[in-house]
């Protein structure tokens, strides 16, 4: 079989669903994404020995795929191209958490350029499927985001089969600057939508600085994860590039910069998330996840971000309660509604490595197929049924 890729991030799902093609079938796969030096560069690429032809997504790939080469199917995260590149197709989307509406007008755009490639998902479609991540995912696409339920399959997650097979510590440290081996590290993976992370709290230079200041000296390292560096003012970049200079324990990494979150989850002892979709990835670790509640109260407007064909724009949401697709309480992990809660949540993750363990594995158990390892086998299944499937 020849399977395309077509990433707009080369992470997560996509990435280990490559290496299960290229490891557990005799497929021919060819990886299209943006900037591929670039992700040979990122120390996933060395430590999983990727063996996969990638190439650099640009106009004209976006029309005609990669030439000479005719997959018989392709498979893709948040992006559509511009015309059908194979008679088959299959949507693993990019990430699965809170946030939303994730309706039919905010999915517009989605369901017009899958309409203008694989025809709509709409009614049912026998080209093309749409992956959800259990019965909660299933129902939300189904009922609120517009497809047609014959077009979505519960898959689960790949990254899941992978992130639960243990990694000696020893073998992550050539890829990072600080003592990972002999020392606790903090994943720090906040959302961009809010903007600054900690500024319903109190002064963002302040509190960042406490907690910086009391991990550090407790010899703990921080990976301050965020999203693509041009989603947030220039301001701000400054200032968090100030911490990573300010602070030998700190390494900074925004996701232009640095694609690949694998390596972090593997090698992190806590994560600290205003609800980014990583959470959901971390949870197949059982190791302790902190949940920053994100506003002050969910019923106080505040400025939500987005990413439109017209760069990043602001809006005032009047609650916080309209964004949610459910309820943030239902999480893997612990739940901080203010500074010092999540001081002494990060602390306690520290100390008991297994306090969330049974947490996070209630809620994959009810959104996420349970993080059974058998994720990356249901999706070969399916993507060989719709190849197979010639009406």
């Amino acid at each position: 079989m020849k399977v395309l890729i077509y990433a707009t991030t080369f992470g997560a799902d996509l990435l280990s669903f490559t290496k299960y093609l290229t490891e557990e079938t005799d497929s021919e796969v060819k990886v299209l994404l943006e900037d591929a030096e670039k992700f040979k560069q990122e120390g996933i690429f060395e430590f999983w020995d990727i063996d996969v032809e990638l190439y650099d997504s640009n106009k004209m790939t976006l029309i005609r795929g990669i030439k000479g080469f005719d997959p018989d199917i392709t498979i893709m995260d948040n992006n559509i191209p511009l015309r059908k590149l194979s008679p088959k197709a299959l949507i693993l989307w990019h990430g699965y958490g809170w946030k939303g509406p994730n309706d039919e007008e905010e999915f517009k755009w989605l369901h017009r350029n899958i309409r203008l490639t694989w025809g709509t998902m709409k009614e049912p479609n026998p080209d093309i499927k749409w992956a959800s991540f259990g019965k909660v995912d299933f129902k939300h696409r189904t009922e609120v985001s517009g497809f047609h339920p014959e077009n979505c399959i519960n898959l689960g997650s790949a990254s899941h089969d992978y992130l639960q097979k243990d990694v000696l510590k020893e073998e992550l440290q050539p890829y990072y600057p600080f003592d990972v081996v002999n020392r606790k590290t903090v994943l720090i993976a906040p959302t961009w939508h809010y903007g600054e992370v900690f500024s319903h709290w109190g002064d963002e230079d302040k509190l960042f600085n406490r907690l910086l200041t009391d991990l550090n000296e407790k010899q703990v390292n921080v990976i301050l994860r965020l999203h693509d560096s041009y989603r947030f003012e220039h301001h701000y970049l400054e200032f968090l590039q100030s911490l990573e200079t300010k602070y030998d324990n700190i390494v900074l990494k925004f996701k232009d910069h640095h694609p690949d979150n694998f390596l972090d989850l593997q090698v992190a002892d806590v994560l600290v998330t205003n609800f980014s979709s990583i959470a959901n990835l971390f949870y197949a670790t059982h190791r302790p996840t902190v949940h920053v509640y994100p506003v002050k109260s969910k019923d106080e407007s505040f400025m939500w971000l987005n990413k439109t064909l017209f760069g990043i724009r602001k809006k005032k949401v009047d609650s916080i309660k309209f964004i949610w697709k459910y309820d943030p309480e239902e999480n893997g992990g612990m739940l901080a509604r203010n500074f010092d809660a999540m001081m002494d949540q990060i602390q306690k993750g520290l100390e008991e490595p297994d306090c969330c363990a049974e947490k996070a594995q209630q809620y994959l158990d009810k959104h996420m197929l349970s993080a059974d390892g058998k994720n990356c086998e249901r999706i070969w299944n399916t993507i060989k049924d719709l190849v197979e499937d010639e009406n």
